[in-house]
C-alpha cells in the first residue's frame, strides 16, 4: 500500500511537472511569435518609424561606453584599459575612437568608427 502511495505521488507530480513545461513553453513561444510579428511590422513600416530628432550617441561619454562595450568583448578589458587615454572625434556625426600606446611600449592600438546616429559600426580593427 505504502509502495502504491508513493508511486501515485510520483506520477502525480510528473503530470504537474509536464503540465508547467508545457505551459512555459506555451509562454515562450507566444513571446517569439510576438517578437517575429514586431520585426516583421517594423520592417516592413519603415516609413512609419519616428525619426530621431538627436544621434543616439550624442555625448562624448555614451560613445565610449558604447565602444568599451563591444571593445571589452572581442579584446579584453584589461588590454583595452591600457589603451588610454583614448583618442576621440565626432566628425560630421561619426565616434572616431582609437587607443592611445603607453610611452616606450611597442605594438598597436584599436581603432573605432562608427555612425553617432544609430551607433552602426564602419571600422573596428586591432593593431599588433
Amino acid at each position: 500500500m505504502k509502495k502504491m502511495k508513493i508511486g501515485l505521488i510520483l506520477i502525480i507530480g510528473f503530470l504537474i511537472s509536464t503540465n508547467l513545461q508545457a505551459q512555459e513553453s506555451k509562454i515562450k513561444s507566444d513571446e517569439l511569435i510576438h517578437a517575429e510579428q514586431l520585426l516583421d511590422y517594423a520592417l516592413k513600416n519603415k516609413s512609419e518609424r519616428k525619426i530621431m530628432e538627436s544621434p543616439l550617441i550624442p555625448k562624448k561619454e555614451n560613445a565610449i561606453n558604447y565602444a568599451e562595450n563591444i571593445l571589452f568583448e572581442l579584446y579584453g578589458k584589461e588590454n583595452i584599459i591600457k589603451e588610454k587615454p583614448y583618442q576621440i572625434h565626432l566628425i560630421n556625426d561619426y565616434w572616431i575612437i582609437t587607443g592611445t600606446l603607453p610611452k616606450d611600449w611597442v605594438g598597436g592600438v584599436f581603432e573605432m568608427v562608427f555612425d553617432s546616429w544609430n551607433g552602426k559600426i564602419l571600422i573596428l580593427e586591432h593593431g599588433k
